[in-house]
């Protein structure tokens, strides 16, 4: 590599530390999958929200005196993580209080209030999941370009500081010593993981190609999010690899594992067996 074995050891082990925090700062921290509630278009003839009412008081009027109809009128919807806050105070209003979840393949979770009708209903989940792409690419591909180019930049600075100080003081670093080898146990362990985490890769990849032959989408944006899906499973195949910390990497092994069983049943699974 060029900027030596103890230096490429304590960037592989400090950057798969980086790449597990961003991990845990996505799933931990609810931004993916995330829990979603639809902003829905207003009425024209709907009174202002007063600064005297509560948003969590009961319904002020049905459900379609506030809003329009989606499904019939064809309209466009946004869509914004639940209890935010965040959009008109109507539409507030509709969601300060308990209303059915609906789960999607992809983990995320919408909830819609009871009194839409089945048209409704159907239209908003149709035109959430038809969005999906973008609103993963959108909220996991700062986490995936933080994940990937921070550590490759750093890998730039500490080659050209080698190459920097061999061209100052004109001498080579000697050759380090061999690595011990590993114990048959640990051995067998590298191998394993080795073999897991390169077919979940394989996985990963085929659901990717499944999914852009059921809803085409941009390279970019197919990539983006399958990055990010994918780094437990990359970082535990490059560690087996390249024979780096075997117990580390089994780890993040199981932990693609895990990520990627839900997926696999969702594409193997008829959709009858499936939980409701």
């Amino acid at each position: 590599m060029g900027v030596g074995r103890k230096a490429f050891k304590v960037w592989l082990t400090v950057s798969i530390c980086w790449v597990i925090a961003v991990g845990l700062a996505v799933y931990a921290g609810a931004i993916f999958p995330g829990h979603y509630q639809a902003e829905f278009p207003l009425r024209s003839d709907l009174e202002p929200w007063q600064p005297d009412w509560r948003i969590d008081d009961p319904l002020r009027r049905p459900l379609y005196e506030i809003i329009r109809s989606p499904s019939a009128e064809k309209l466009p919807l946004t869509f914004q993580w639940r209890g935010y806050g965040w959009g008109a105070k109507w539409n507030q209003h509709i969601h300060a209080r308990e209303m059915p979840s609906y789960r999607f393949p992809g983990g995320e979770t919408l909830d819609l209030p009871a009194e839409l009708t089945d048209a409704d209903r159907d239209y908003v989940q149709r035109v959430f999941w038809d969005q999906r792409w973008q609103r993963w690419r959108e909220t996991l591909g700062p986490f995936a370009r933080t994940a990937i180019f921070l550590p490759l930049g750093v890998l730039v600075i500490l080659w050209l500081a080698q190459r920097i100080r061999i061209a100052s003081t004109g001498k080579v670093p000697e050759p380090e010593a061999p690595r011990l080898p590993y114990t048959p146990a640990m051995e067998r362990l590298r191998k394993l993981t080795l073999v897991v985490s390169g077919v979940e890769i394989l996985c990963w990849i085929a659901i990717g190609v499944l999914n852009q032959r059921e809803d085409p989408q941009s390279l970019a944006d197919a990539v983006s999010v399958m990055l990010v899906a994918m780094l437990p499973s990359m970082a535990a195949f490059v560690m087996s690899l390249l024979h780096r910390g075997p117990i580390t990497a089994a780890v993040l092994a199981g932990l693609g594992l895990n990520m990627l069983l839900p997926l696999l049943i969702v594409q193997i699974l008829p959709e009858s067996w499936r939980p409701g």
